[in-house]
């Protein structure tokens, strides 16, 4: 994952990212705050949010509804803006360097135009979040990078820039971090429409094709169990688990920090 760190020419640097930590926080279902700023002080958007992964990447957020239970459905536009953000992303040398790997190790097989079907499939699909439904009101990619609530809280929501958007929007409320470690990982606890998260990971200014290669790596090799290695001199632990559904089997049920 080091190879992977190091070659995410996206990445944000403290230049044109930066936040407030705050007050601490404790995990749980209190909606004290600890935090009377926004998390963000400052983002660079005319830099970051123009390059071709970012811009492609944030056109999806808003393509989904955030209340489990209501199902998605993927309009003939929402699916060309997936095809559009998978091939700006397979340009990308941290892309290139996953497939490869997935590839040397015998997880996947193919093409790097097969590794962008597979991709789809297991981020983009839909299927029920609950075994109590039929709905087909959630993907992969919507729970972890985009959040879902429930009826008391929210699920997933494990990517910055969503983050940052929701705050700026005044959706997000931040109410304290819980913990910090490096490189540059923030556990945060917060409202998000009146719903609260005990604790969302995310690694502050990693560009959206370094967060989803590093959660399919260990979707592929550690599956269901612990994926830990190492990382520009740091020790990581990523969980991911998958779901049954369709012809494909497994699909991205969560991945996220740990």
């Amino acid at each position: 994952m080091t190879n992977l760190w190091n070659q995410d020419d996206n990445r944000a640097s403290s230049h044109y990212v930066r936040y407030d930590l705050q007050g601490h926080s404790h995990t749980g279902h209190s909606g004290v705050d600890n935090a009377p700023n926004k998390f963000f002080d400052y983002v660079n958007e005319a830099h970051l949010f123009h390059k071709p992964t970012y811009s492609t990447f944030i056109s999806l957020l808003n393509n989904y509804h955030y209340m489990t239970g209501t199902s998605e459905y993927q309009t003939t536009s929402e699916d060309a803006e997936v095809t559009s953000f998978l091939s700006q992303i397979s340009q990308t040398n941290v892309i290139k360097l996953t497939q490869q790997f997935l590839h040397s190790k015998g997880y996947i097989t193919g093409s790097m135009s097969d590794f962008l079907t597979t991709l789809r499939k297991i981020w983009f699909d839909f299927y029920p979040r609950s075994s109590h439904t039929t709905h087909l009101d959630t993907s992969g990619f919507e729970h972890v990078f985009v959040g879902e609530t429930t009826s008391t809280k929210v699920d997933g929501f494990h990517n910055w820039i969503q983050y940052y958007l929701e705050e700026k929007r005044g959706n997000l409320n931040y109410l304290g971090f819980v913990y910090t470690k490096q490189p540059s990982i923030v556990g945060t606890h917060f409202l998000w429409h009146n719903k609260i998260k005990s604790l969302s990971s995310f690694i502050v200014g990693s560009s959206p094709e370094f967060d989803l290669a590093m959660y399919t790596a260990c979707f592929f090799a550690r599956r269901d169990v612990d994926c830990r290695f190492s990382m520009a001199g740091h020790n990581m632990d990523i969980k991911s688990y998958t779901v049954p559904f369709g012809t494909y089997h497994d699909l991205v049920a969560t991945a996220y920090i740990n």
